[in-house]
């Protein structure tokens, strides 16, 4: 009888070890399903996607052009020596510092995103036209209890030059190249009015890819707007900064690969604020600084997007978060905003 129990009580053992074994290849298999899920997704970070680069949009939504030409709307530097800027030696970042930077996202991307500049020398708004410059109150500075226009920032913030890289959100077929420089003509003159001593560089709209996200956005007519802002830049005596030429691919005359998201193919990417910066600091403008004694300049304390939404293009401002679904602002209601 002892010999029996014996026996008896290793099966039991057994069957319990089996038991074991069996639920931990069960919690391996779930856990390994999981793991698998989310990858899948896109829950888990394999190590090789740039913080920058998270998709805003449906792959299957990237639209292509058909027809572009290159050559079409080519600009020929000859003809407007004196007012493209041409290369110099490097400026360096002093030159930077005293510049402002004015724009949309991809202003905004320059110093909430990035490093090439900070709040003290930079304001962007996500989704601004050119032709809301005049009206759109998006700007907060600390010696001001509500928000400010761009034009109004300046005179308060005495810059010695300004660069505006406006444009790729007034991309529409019906809105025309004439009608286009016509508003941000005004938009500048604005600037002009209200700080005189401020030098004017209108850089030219980015390069966008050849898949983008946006049906609106063409690189033909990107081209086309840039040749008209030379034109105007030439009248007015301001100076052009052909930034596109660093920006866009010899071959294709879309924007480099790696220079915009792949997620949307507009906004500029590290490597091509890396090249735009080089850019500007080599092709300089530098003039007498003859701005009156500068008065106490506020600080630039936030932004307001002229659109909201809700997967972020850029890091949030103190004020305002950027992110892909559009909603209702205090922007004019006839603008267009593509990003």
């Amino acid at each position: 009888m002892a010999g029996k129990t014996k026996s008896q009580k290793k099966k039991a053992l057994d069957m319990r070890s089996k038991m074991y074994l069996v639920l931990a290849l069960c919690s391996v298999m779930l856990l390994v399903s999981v793991g698998i899920s989310l990858v899948l997704i896109g829950g888990i970070d394999l190590g090789g996607a740039d913080a920058q680069s998270v998709s805003t949009v449906d792959s299957a939504s990237m639209v292509v052009e058909s027809g572009y030409n290159k050559e079409e709307n080519t600009i020929d530097t000859q003809a407007y020596t004196s007012t493209i800027l041409e290369q110099s030696a490097d400026a360096g970042d002093s030159y930077v510092d005293e510049t402002l930077f004015l724009g949309d996202s991809n202003t905004a991307r320059m110093y909430r995103m990035f490093d090439y500049c900070s709040y003290d020398n930079a304001i962007g708004s996500v989704g601004m036209t050119a032709k809301s410059l005049v009206t759109f109150a998006c700007v907060q500075v600390s010696t001001s209890s509500g928000y400010i226009t761009m034009p109004q920032a300046v005179a308060k913030l005495q810059p010695r030059r300004v660069i505006l890289t406006f444009g790729t959100n007034d991309l529409n077929p019906g809105y025309k190249a004439a009608d286009f420089v016509k508003n941000y003509r005004t938009g500048i003159e604005a600037i002009v009015t209200a700080y005189p001593s401020v030098d004017i560089i209108v850089n030219a709209i980015p390069p966008i890819g050849q898949q983008h996200s946006n049906q609106s956005l063409t690189q033909t007519q990107v081209d086309e707007y840039n040749k008209a802002l030379v034109e105007m830049c030439q009248e007015k005596d301001w100076k052009f900064l052909n930034s596109a030429e660093v920006l866009k691919d010899s071959v294709t005359g879309y924007a480099k690969s790696g220079y915009v998201e792949t997620s949307d193919g507009i906004h500029l990417t590290r490597t091509a604020m890396d090249a735009l910066f080089n850019y500007i600091r080599t092709h300089s403008y530098i003039t007498e600084d003859d701005r009156p004694a500068l008065t106490t300049i506020p600080k630039h304390t936030g932004d307001k997007d002229a659109v909201v939404y809700t997967v972020p293009v850029v890091s949030s401002s103190s004020t305002a978060t950027a992110t892909a679904t559009p909603e209702p602002t205090e922007e004019p209601a006839d603008s267009e905003s593509s990003e």
